[in-house]
This record gives structure tokens, C-alpha cells and sequence, in this order.
């Protein structure tokens, strides 16, 4: 699957970060992941590219960094 990358880096800045996602977007759930040594806003669960795709061009009018990155299984 693939989901949208919104931030990495601090665990104070990964949570701004979220609460700015949920309070602009609604239709795809977001979490927080640790990968050491950084917090990453992670948002959407996409099965293909292409709906990643489509979601990515609506959430980088907020956040501009945001990119697509395939989940390893």
C-alpha cells in the first residue's frame, strides 16, 4: 500500500503537524510512527499509486513538503 509522508522530525512538531492534518482533512486517517531518530506524520492507507496520487495534489495545498512513500509489508 502507500500513504502520504507529511512531516518528519520532532515529536512536538509531529504533533502540530497532525492536529493542523485532522482539523483540514477528513477523509483519510493519520497517525504518528517513530522511526528512529525521527516522528513522522504519516496519512492515508492507499491500496494503488494512483489514489495516492489523487490525494497527495489535494493535501500538498497545505503542506507543501508532503510526498507519497510506499509501506513496506
Amino acid at each position: 500500500g502507500f500513504t502520504i509522508q507529511l512531516f518528519y522530525g520532532e515529536v512536538e512538531l509531529a504533533n502540530i503537524t497532525l492536529k493542523e492534518y485532522k482539523s483540514s482533512y477528513s477523509s483519510w486517517p493519520a497517525s504518528i510512527e517513530y522511526e528512529t531518530p525521527n516522528y513522522k506524520v504519516w496519512a492515508g492507507n492507499f491500496a494503488t499509486r494512483i489514489e495516492a496520487d489523487r490525494a497527495l495534489i489535494v493535501v500538498k495545498k497545505r503542506f507543501s513538503g508532503a510526498f507519497i512513500l510506499e509501506k513496506k509489508m
